[in-house]
C-alpha cells in the first residue's frame, strides 16, 4: 500500500454499526425476494432478478459473520491499549496490518486452549499437539502474530504448558515445548504492537504464586532467547530474588516426567540461572539488583550464596552447574577476548574469582569447566596476580597497586593477590584434564609475552625479559603450588613426568623442535618445564628423585636447568635480539632458527657408538652454543638471568606469608 498521510484504520465499534446495518439490509433484501418471487410465480414471470438479489443478501448474511468475528479479534487483541484521544476517535486502536495472520492465531489459540488440552488427554493428545506444533513455530516468522497468540492463549494453559505437554508422555515433548519458545522469543524480542501482549509480557516477570508456576514460566522461557531485560526481570521475579532472601528451603518444583521430557534440572533456582546463561548484561544485572534493597550482601556475597547451595542441597550439581555458566556469561569469557575485557565483565569477574576462590578444590565438580573457561579468559590478570617482584602485600582490586611496574603484552583489567591467585587455582587443579586445558593456554600466553619482551629489549636495551620470564616462573611456582595442595606431591609429579616424556624428552631428530612457532608441543613443554624447574627445587627431597624417576621412564638425562638455559636462549634469537650469527652446527635445517637442547640431545644419541657414549657427543654439540653465547655477552648475561628467573622457588615461598 502505498503512503499516505490520511490514518487508515477500523474502528470496531463503527465496524459493529456497519454489521448491524448489513445484517438489517440482507433481512431486508431476503424479505424482498421472497415476496416478489411469490407474487411473480403466480402470474408465470420469470424472476432471475430476484434470485441475484436473493444472493446478494446471503453474502451480506456471511459477511456480518465475519465483521463480528473482526471485531472481536481487534477488540481481544487491543485489551489494554491506551485511548489515543479524544472524541470519536477515542475507541481506536493501532494494531500492524496483519489481520490474515492474526486469524491464524487465534484459531491455534482457541485450538490449544479450548480443545486439545481440554477435549483429549494421553497418548492421543500428545500426537495432536505434536500435529500442530510447527505451525506454533512458524508463527515466529510473523512476531505480531506470534504475539497475538500468547495473547489470546487461555493464561491457565499458557502458565503450564511444559507440565501439560510432558504430561502426555509425548516423546516429542521437547521439540514441541521448542515450538512455543521460539514463538514467545519472536513475540518478545518484536516491539509490542499487539496492546494485548503487554500483559503477557508483564505476567512472566512478575512472581507466578508458586514454585511449580514459576518452573513452568520459566522452562517456556529457557528456550525463547528473550531479550536481556525480560531474561533478568523474570529469573529476579520468578525465583531468584527470593531465593536471596530465604535460600534454606526446598527449591525442587518439577518431577521425574518434566526431567525426562525436557532434561531440564527440577530445582527451579537452578532454571532460573539457566535461563540468565548465555546472556552476560542479564547475569550482571540480575546480581547487581538480587533481592532488592531488602538485601544487604555484596556481589561477592551473593554468589557464595548460590555455592553453598549448590554444596548442600540435593539438587547441587544441577545449581552449580547452571552457576558456573552464569559466570562464565558475566564474566564474557567467551565473548571478549584476553587482556581486553570491558569495564563491566571485569568488574563482574573480579568478584567472580573472590568468591569461587576459597571453595578451592570443594567447588563442586561440575562448575570446574567453569572456572578454568574463566582462567583462559582471564589469564592476564592471574599471571599479574601471582607475581611477587612489586606490590607482594596487594589486596585484590581494580586499582593499579602502589609502585607497580606493568610488563608489555600484559594488560590486566583489575590485579589480583598472590593468595586470591593461589585459591582460583586450587578450584580447577585437581582434575588433570581441566589442567591441560588451562596450561595450554598459559604455555601459549608465556611464549607470545616473552617474545614481545625480547623484541622490545632488543630495540631499546630495556630489561623486560628477565621481568616477564621472573612473572612467568611465579605463576608456574603458584600452580603448581596449588596442583600439590590438592593432590599432593606424588600425584602431582607423576602426572608432570608423564608430560614432560610425552612432550619434550620423547621427541626425536625428526620431529618439530622443542620450541618454535609451529611446534605446538615445544610450546606446550615451555611451560611444563616451567613447571618441572620449580618442582625441582620446592620440593627438597623430592628434587633427586624426580630427575631421577625421569631418567628411569626415558632412559635420558633429564637437566632441566639446561633445558630452560637453551629454550630462552631460542626465543631471544628468534625475537631478533642483537648477537652474532650461530655458528652453522646450530641451525636447524628444519626451521632455519636455533636447534633446541633436545633436538641435539636426539642428535648425540643417534650419533654414539661404543667408542662415544652419548653425552660426551651431547658436551661437543653444546660447545660451540656455549661459545656462541659468552662470546655475545649481552644476550649471555640476559639468557642465564632470566632462567634462574624462572627457575626460582620464591613464589612459592612467599604464598606461606601473602596467602
Amino acid at each position: 500500500m502505498a503512503p499516505t498521510a490520511e490514518f487508515c484504520g477500523i474502528d470496531p465499534e463503527g465496524m459493529g454499526q456497519l454489521a448491524t446495518s448489513l445484517r438489517g439490509a440482507a433481512d431486508r433484501l431476503t424479505a424482498f425476494s421472497k415476496e416478489f418471487d411469490g407474487k411473480l410465480r403466480q402470474h408465470g414471470i420469470s424472476t432471475p432478478a430476484l434470485r441475484e438479489i436473493a444472493d446478494i443478501a446471503d453474502w451480506g448474511g456471511t459477511q456480518v459473520s465475519m465483521l463480528h468475528g473482526r471485531i472481536d479479534l481487534i477488540n481481544a487483541l487491543g485489551e489494554g491499549a491506551p485511548e489515543l484521544g479524544g472524541g470519536d476517535r477515542s475507541s481506536l486502536v493501532r494494531l500492524p496490518d496483519e489481520l490474515e495472520d492474526f486469524e491464524t492465531a487465534r484459531g491455534l489459540a482457541n485450538m490449544y486452549g479450548n480443545d486439545i488440552f481440554v477435549n483429549f488427554d494421553g497418548e492421543l493428545q500428545g500426537e495432536i499437539i505434536h500435529n500442530h506444533a510447527d505451525k506454533v513455530a512458524k508463527l515466529a516468522e510473523n512476531p505480531q502474530a506470534a504475539a497475538a497468540f500468547f495473547a489470546l492463549l487461555s493464561p491457565k494453559i499458557r502458565d503450564s504448558l511444559p507440565s501439560l505437554i510432558a504430561g502426555t508422555g509425548s516423546k516429542t515433548a521437547k521439540k514441541d515445548l521448542a515450538a512455543f519458545s521460539a514463538a514467545l522469543g519472536a513475540a518478545l524480542r518484536a516491539p509490542t504492537l499487539v496492546p494485548a501482549f503487554a500483559k503477557v509480557r508483564n505476567d512472566l516477570v512478575k512472581p507466578a504464586g508458586s514454585k511449580v508456576a514459576a518452573w513452568n514460566r520459566l522452562a517456556l522461557l529457557k528456550g525463547a532467547n528473550a531479550p536481556t531485560g525480560v531474561r533478568s526481570a523474570a529469573a529476579r521475579a520468578l525465583v531468584l530474588d527470593d531465593f536471596a532472601k530465604k535460600p534454606r528451603q526446598d527449591w525442587r518444583a518439577a518431577g521425574p516426567t518434566e526431567m525426562k521430557a525436557y532434561g531440564l534440572p527440577s530445582d527451579v533456582v537452578a532454571l532460573g540461572l539457566e535461563v540468565l546463561a548465555g546472556d552476560g548484561t542479564a547475569v550482571r544485572d540480575v546480581f547487581a539488583k538480587l533481592g532488592g534493597a531488602d538485601v544487604k550482601l555484596s556481589q561477592t556475597e551473593k554468589m557464595k550464596r548460590f555455592l553453598d547451595y549448590a554444596k548442600s542441597a540435593g539438587t547441587g550439581d544441577e545449581v552449580a552447574d547452571a552457576f558456573g555458566r552464569v559466570l562464565e556469561a558475566g564474566t564474557e569469557a567467551t565473548t571478549e577476548k584476553p587482556g581486553q575485557h570491558s569495564p563491566a565483565a571485569a568488574a563482574f569477574a573480579l568478584d567472580a574469582i573472590k568468591a569461587a576462590g576459597p571453595f578451592g578444590d570443594g567447588l563442586p565438580t561440575v562448575a570446574k569447566d567453569s572456572m578454568v573457561t574463566i582462567a583462559k579468559s582471564y589469564i592476564h590478570e592471574l599471571a599479574s596476580g601471582a607475581r611477587f617482584d612489586k606490590a607482594v602485600d596487594r589486596a585484590s582490586g581494580a586499582g593499579v597497586p602502589a609502585n607497580w611496574v606493568p610488563l608489555p603484552g600484559v594488560t590486566p583489567a583489575f590485579y589480583l593477590s598472590p593468595g586470591d591467585t593461589h585459591r582460583f587455582l586450587k578450584t580447577f587443579v585437581g582434575d588433570k584434564q581441566l589442567t591441560d586445558d588451562f596450561d595450554a593456554t598459559a604455555a601459549q600466553f608465556r611464549r607470545d609475552t616473552l617474545m614481545a619482551a625480547a623484541r622490545l629489549d632488543a630495540q631499546g636495551g630495556t630489561r623486560y625479559f628477565e621481568d616477564t620470564a621472573r612473572m612467568f616462573g611465579d605463576l608456574a611456582s603458584v600452580e603448581f603450588k596449588a596442583t600439590l595442595d590438592v593432590r599432593g606431591e606424588q600425584d602431582a609429579t607423576d602426572d608432570l613426568i608423564r608430560d614432560i616424556t610425552k612432550n619434550t624428552l620423547a621427541l626425536g631428530i625428526d620431529r618439530i623442535p622443542l620450541v618454535g612457532p609451529l611446534a605446538n608441543e615445544g610450546v606446550k613443554a615451555g611451560w611444563e618445564l616451567t613447571k618441572a624447574y620449580g618442582i625441582s627445587t620446592a620440593l627438597d627431597g623430592w628434587a633427586d628423585s624426580f630427575e631421577t624417576r625421569v631418567e628411569e621412564v626415558t632412559g635420558t638425562r633429564s637437566d632441566f636447568v639446561l633445558r630452560q638455559k637453551y629454550d630462552i636462549a631460542y626465543i631471544l634469537h628468534e625475537a631478533g635480539y642483537p648477537a652474532s650469527e650461530p655458528p652453522a652446527e646450530l641451525i636447524s635445517k628444519s626451521t632455519g632458527n636455533l636447534k633446541t637442547y633436545d633436538e641435539l640431545l636426539a642428535e648425540a644419541k643417534r650419533e654414539a657408538n661404543e667408542d662415544k657414549k652419548w653425552e660426551q657427543v651431547l658436551r661437543e654439540k653444546l660447545t660451540p652454543y656455549e661459545q656462541w653465547m659468552d662470546h655475545n655477552d649481552s644476550l649471555d648475561k640476559k639468557i642465564e638471568y632470566s632462567s634462574q628467573s624462572l627457575t626460582s622457588d620464591q613464589a612459592k615461598e612467599q604464598l606461606r606469608v601473602w596467602s
